[in-house]
């Protein structure tokens, strides 16, 4: 990798700066604070999951939009949830 390209991020990862963290993060606890007013409960959803269990009940588009990876323990292939990741 040549030294120009050492901190390209991939297509879709971006790096926020410190004011667009805390402009994004005020919004989320104003979000969080509302739906919590309205009786929603937060739960947080496993980041990876083996992809048969991920993509059960979806269609082509979801596994077109999911980030896989092979778990090196089981051989397994594992999805990074699409509706977590921008």
């Amino acid at each position: 990798m040549n030294r120009e390209n050492r901190w390209l991020l991939p297509e879709g990862v971006d790096e926020l700066t410190p004011p667009e963290t805390w402009r994004l993060e005020s919004l989320r606890r104003k979000l969080l604070d509302l739906y919590d007013s309205w009786g929603y409960e937060l739960v947080m959803p496993p980041f990876v999951e083996f992809l048969e269990s991920l993509l059960t009940g979806t269609g082509r588009d979801l596994e077109l939009q999911t980030f896989k990876l092979i778990d090196q323990l089981s051989g397994r292939t594992l999805g990074v949830r699409a509706d977590m990741t921008p």
